[in-house]
């Protein structure tokens, strides 16, 4: 029985998933493989359906696997507009999945905060002037798809939240790519909970 492309047996769905291991853990297995995420006190590695693959992902499954460390995969399927289904995947409880309205989350947004283009050498090039100009521990970022298809981008100042900057991307995987090659070293917020 020949195999069904998924675009034929149904419509494919935007999946973020993390894994999410304690920092010691973490700390030790992100050596070479990649950057962390900041996640409910505890470090993840995110990867999303916009990646070209997941090779890091079980690079790190497998690191943290050979040293006996627990960890756990958490991901966001969006479903529709306003809905997604949060699944959880942990060694030492069954598998769960919440299928959850989305509230759109309101962000600090003001005048004096441009949003960006990063896909516009212009865009581009604001972005890196103003990035550039702040310390990586002082900031961090949130990325959030859009109902228009692109993701959007916030750099915020730690403590106060103000926004430094905005952008927007074709999705989440080029933003984060972006907003890295300027700032290698800040953590990213992920919202992977459901509400409640």
């Amino acid at each position: 029985m020949a195999e069904k492309d998924p675009a034929e047996s149904g419509r494919r769905l935007h999946v973020t998933t993390l894994l999410v291991a304690s920092r010691r853990a973490l700390d030790n297995a992100l050596a070479e493989l990649g950057f962390a995420e900041e996640h409910d006190g505890r470090l993840a590695f995110l990867t999303c359906s916009h990646e070209e693959d997941c090779d890091d992902m079980f690079a790190l499954i497998t690191e943290l696997s050979a040293r006996g460390e627990s960890w756990e995969l958490q991901s966001r399927i969006d479903a529709e507009a306003g809905r997604a289904i949060y699944q959880s995947f942990a060694r030492y409880r069954p598998v769960e999945a919440v299928d959850a309205v989305v509230e759109d989350e309101q962000e600090p947004e003001t005048s004096e905060t441009p949003v960006y283009d990063i896909e516009t050498v212009e865009g581009l090039q604001a972005l890196k002037r103003i990035l550039k100009r702040i310390e990586p521990a002082d900031a961090f970022a949130t990325i959030r798809p859009g109902r228009d298809g692109r993701a959007t981008a916030r750099v915020l100042r730690r403590g106060s939240r103000r926004v430094i900057a905005a952008a927007t991307g074709a999705d989440e995987s080029t933003l984060r790519g972006v907003i890295r090659e300027i700032l290698p070293n800040v953590m990213f917020d992920v919202a992977m909970k459901p509400p409640g």
